[in-house]
C-alpha cells in the first residue's frame, strides 16, 4: 500500500485530510516550540589558519538566523575573544559592530603571545544563552613566533581504547522486522577506526560486516527476541562479545527506502500481531514543518515525501502512533545540491612577484541561476593553510550546529569529489541515536521558554549619590551628555527617567568607535550625584564558558607522507626595529590623550585635592594635610572629578593593506613579505551573481590558496577554493 499524502508545507495552504486535528497539532506543537527559541548561529571565517605574532589577525562574522540562516538583525554587538587553549584564559576581547548580520573584523597579534593553539570564540545576545549546553561559535587557529618554527604533523598514536556502538534505524530492533542495523568505532579520543567482524545468532555466525567510512557502517538483518546476538571483532582483533540494542517482541519500524532530488520514500512496519492504526509521518528541518503524511498501518506501508519546498540540510522523519505519540525517528540529510555554487576564474594559473592579478567570480543556484551573494575572500601562502582544521561555513551551519558531538572531518561530504559522500552522510546520521538532532522536539522542550541571553546590545546605568543614604537638597540630574574624545564626532543628549535610570545602546558605542565613549553628568561641579556604569559582559561570559561544551570538528588524520614545502629561503626574515621607549625629562609626568590631557590642564585652574584615602576634595581631610599641588591627578581621578564615566567603544576598523605596482614601483628595492595578498570580507556579487576583484602578488615564490565562503540573501550557503604559483621573474 503506498500513500502519497503532503498535509503541510512552508509556502503553502495546509491540504484537508480526514485526520486534519491530528496533523495540525503536530505541527503547531514543533512550530511553536521553534518560534518561541528564535535565536541566531555566528560563523567566523579567518584570512588563515596559521598566525605569526606581531601580524594582523583578519576575520569575518556571519550572524545568521539558526532557521532558515538568512543575515540576522536581531543584534548589534558581537563580543569576541581570543582564547589560549592551554590555559583556557582569553587574552584578548573587545566588541564589534554586527552590521546587517556581517561583522568585518580584526586583530593585532602581539609578540608576548606564547606559540600555540588558540580559539577565536564569539558571542551575541540572540547565538549565546544560558538555556543551551553546547557551544559552536569559534575557529581554532595556531599562532607561532615564525612560520619557520612551523611543527610537523606527526601520526596519530596507536590507541588500544575501541568504542563500539550499534544504533538500530529507527531507534529500535522488533522482533521479525528486516532493519539496518548501523555500527560506528571510534578510539578514546573520538577518532575513527576501522572495523571489521562478524554478528552471531546463538553463538553461530550469523554474517560478516565491515566499516566502510570513519569506522561507520551498517547491515541489514532480521532479529529475533527468542534469540542471543552479539558482534565479534576480527579487525582490530578483541576478545569481548559486544551485545546488540534491546530487541522488541512487537513494535513499528521506520526504514529510509529512497532518498532523491524529488523525494523521500519510507517503509513503515509494524509486528503482525498489532492491529490496523492510523499512523503519522511528520518530516522537519530545523523546527519548520514541511509535510505530514498520514495512512493506516496493517502489516507494511510505504510513504513518499515531497521535497520540492524544502531546504538543505539534516531533515528529521518522526513516526507518530494513532495517539501522537513518537514510536521511531529518522535523520536523513535532504537537497544537498541546495547551495552557493561559487567560481573562481583567474586571468593566469601562474604569476610572476608583483605580477597584477584579475579575479573573476560567479554564483548560482543549484539551477545555474544568478545569485547576489555576500562573500569573504583571502588569499595567503600556502605553508599557513591547517591541513587539519575541515570546518566551512557549510559544515558549520548544516551540520555541526544541528547534532549534538563532535564531527570526525565534516568537510568530507561536502566535497563532490568524494563520489560516497551521500552514503556516508546516512551513515553518519544513522549512528547519531536518537535526539540527537537540536531540533528534536524534546530537546527544544528542554531548552525552555522563552532563552535566556549571557550578553545584551543594552546597557544599563543609573545615576544615584555617591555616598548612599546622604542627605541632600539638590535635585537629582537627569542630563547626560555623551561625547568621543574626537570633537568631530559630536555630542549628543541622554536623559535619564525620574528614578536616575538611562540605557547605553549600540549606537552609543560606535560613537566611541576605536576609542572611549565618554558619558558626563549634567550636574554642577559640587553636585553630590554622579553616574554609575559597569560592563559585566565579558565576565558573564567567561563563567558560562566553564560550564558550556565547546563542540568543534574532529581534526581530521592525514596522511603521514611527506610534501615538497616551499623552501623558507623565499621568506627571507623581516629585520624588526627595537622597541624605542619615550620618557620625560619632567619627573612624574604623565602621558595623555588630547582629550584626557584637557581635563587635566582645566583640573589646575582649581586647588583640588586628594585625601590619604584617595578621595577628591574630602571633606574629612583639610587641604593642607593632603593637597599637593605639584601632584598629578590620575585619569580615574580626572574622570571622577569632572563627573564623568567612560564606555569601551566598538574596536576600531582598519583597512586591509593592498599595495599598488606600477612600471615604477615594481622595480622597488623594499622587500615585500605578504603572506597574505588578500582579504576582502564584504564582497557583494551583482544581479548576474558576478563580481571582480584584483590583488598584487608579493615576492614570496610558492604556491597561494584563495578560500571564498558566503550566503544570500535567501540562506543558501556555498564555499569554494582555489589555488596558483607565484614565481621570481627570471628577469
Amino acid at each position: 500500500m503506498l500513500f502519497y499524502l503532503p498535509t503541510y508545507s512552508q509556502n503553502s495552504t495546509p491540504t484537508v485530510s480526514e485526520n486534519k486535528t491530528v496533523s495540525d497539532n503536530l505541527a503547531e506543537q514543533l512550530q511553536s516550540l521553534s518560534k518561541n527559541n528564535a535565536s541566531d548561529l555566528v560563523y567566523l571565517q579567518t584570512s588563515k589558519g596559521i598566525y605569526e605574532t606581531e601580524e594582523d589577525f583578519w576575520f569575518k562574522g556571519y550572524v545568521l538566523d539558526a532557521q532558515n540562516f538568512t543575515p540576522s538583525v536581531r543584534n548589534k554587538i558581537l563580543f569576541v575573544q581570543l582564547i589560549q587553549d592551554k590555559t583556557d584564559k582569553a587574552v584578548w576581547e573587545n566588541k564589534y559592530e554586527i552590521e546587517n548580520g556581517f561583522v568585518n573584523g580584526h586583530l593585532f597579534l602581539q609578540d608576548t603571545l606564547q606559540e600555540g593553539i588558540y580559539t577565536l570564540a564569539a558571542y551575541s545576545s540572540a547565538s549565546y544563552m544560558k538555556n543551551t549546553k553546547e557551544f559552536y561559535a569559534v575557529k581554532k587557529l595556531e599562532i607561532l613566533k615564525t612560520i619557520n618554527h612551523k611543527p610537523t604533523i606527526n601520526p596519530v598514536a596507536k590507541d588500544s581504547t575501541l568504542q563500539f556502538t550499534t544504533f538500530p534505524e529507527g531507534g529500535n530492533l522488533v522482533s521479525g522486522i528486516q532493519s539496518t542495523l548501523g555500527f560506528k568505532a571510534v578510539n578514546s579520543k573520538g577518532l575513527p577506526v576501522n572495523v571489521s567482524g562478524t554478528l552471531y545468532e546463538s553463538d553461530k555466525p550469523l554474517l560478516d560486516f565491515k566499516s566502510s567510512h570513519a569506522g561507520m557502517g551498517g547491515f541489514l538483518f532480521t532479529p529475533d527476541a527468542n534469540k542471543k546476538y552479539y558482534i565479534q571483532l576480527k579487525e582490530p582483533a578483541r576478545k569481548e562479545q559486544f551485545p546488540l540494542a534491546k530487541i522488541y517482541q512487537n513494535g513499528k519500524v521506520l526504514q529510509l527506502v529512497r532518498n532523491t532530488k524529488e523525494e523521500l520514500t519510507f517503509k513503515v512496519s509494524q509486528s503482525v500481531i498489532l492491529n490496523p492504526e492510523t499512523v503519522y509521518l511528520r518530516l522537519q528541518v530545523r523546527g519548520v514543518v514541511y509535510s505530514i503524511a498520514s495512512g493506516l498501518l496493517k502489516k507494511e506501508l510505504l510513504v513518499k515525501i515531497p521535497l520540492k519546498d524544502v531546504p538543505q540540510g539534516i531533515a528529521e522523519a518522526t513516526l507518530f502512533d494513532s495517539s501522537s505519540k513518537p514510536v521511531a525517528e529518522q535523520l536523513v540529510y535532504v537537497n544537498q545540491d541546495q547551495k552557493l555554487n561559487i567560481k573562481a576564474e583567474l586571468d593566469k594559473n601562474n604569476y610572476n612577484t608583483r605580477d597584477k592579478s584579475n579575479l573573476k567570480i560567479k554564483v548560482t543556484d543549484q539551477n545555474g541561476q544568478p545569485v547576489i551573494a555576500h562573500l569573504g575572500l583571502s588569499v595567503y601562502d600556502k605553508l599557513y593553510q591547517n591541513k587539519q582544521d575541515s570546518k566551512n561555513i557549510l559544515t558549520h551551519y548544516l551540520l555541526s550546529t544541528q547534532l549534538k558531538g563532535n564531527i570526525y572531518d565534516p568537510a568530507y561530504y561536502f566535497d563532490e569529489r568524494n563520489k560516497d559522500r551521500q552514503e556516508a552522510l546516512n551513515l553518519l546520521l544513522l549512528t547519531q541515536g536518537w535526539r540527537s538532532y537540536v531540533w528534536e522536539e524534546s530537546n527544544l522542550i528542554e531548552l525552555g521558554n522563552p532563552l535566556r541571553p549571557i550578553v545584551f546590545d543594552n546597557l544599563k546605568a543609573k545615576i544615584g549619590l555617591k555616598n548612599a543614604g546622604a542627605i541632600t537638597k539638590e535635585h537629582q540630574p537627569q542630563g547626560i551628555k555623551l561625547f568621543a574624545a574626537d570633537e568631530h564626532k559630536g555630542t549628543q543628549i541622554l536623559m535619564a527617567d525620574a528614578t536616575g535610570n538611562f540605557t547605553v545602546t549600540p549606537n552609543d558605542l560606535k560613537k566611541g568607535e576605536g576609542d572611549y565613549s565618554y558619558l558626563k553628568l549634567l550636574a554642577p561641579p559640587e553636585s553630590k550625584y554622579h553616574i554609575t556604569l559597569k560592563d559585566f559582559s565579558f565576565e558573564e561570559i567567561n563563567n558560562e564558558r566553564k560550564i558550556k561544551a565547546t563542540l568543534y570538528p574532529i581534526p581530521t588524520i592525514l596522511e603521514t607522507k611527506k610534501e615538497a614545502l616551499p623552501t623558507f629561503s623565499d621568506r627571507p626574515k623581516t629585520n624588526k626595529l627595537k622597541e624605542v621607549l619615550i620618557t620625560s625629562k619632567k619627573k612624574g609626568s604623565i602621558l595623555r590623550d588630547k582629550f584626557i590631557g584637557e581635563l587635566d590642564s582645566k583640573s589646575q585652574l582649581k586647588p583640588d585635592y586628594i585625601c590619604p584615602y584617595g578621595i577628591l576634595n574630602c571633606p574629612n581631610h583639610p587641604p593642607f594635610q593632603a593637597y599637593d599641588s605639584n601632584k598629578q591627578l590620575t585619569e580615574a581621578q580626572l574622570l571622577t572629578y569632572f563627573n564623568i564615566v567612560t564606555i569601551k567603544g566598538y574596536y576600531g576598523k582598519k583597512v586591509f593593506y593592498e599595495p599598488i605596482y606600477d612600471e615604477v614601483t615594481i622595480n622597488d628595492s623594499s622587500p615585500d613579505y605578504r603572506n597574505t595578498l588578500f582579504w576582502k570580507p564584504d564582497i557583494i556579487t551583482n544581479e548576474q551573481g558576478e563580481a571582480t576583484v584584483d590583488f598584487f602578488c608579493s615576492d614570496i615564490n610558492t604556491m597561494f590558496l584563495g578560500n571564498i565562503e558566503g550566503v544570500s540573501g535567501d540562506g543558501l550557503l556555498g564555499a569554494g577554493n582555489f589555488e596558483f604559483s607565484v614565481r621570481k621573474n627570471a628577469n
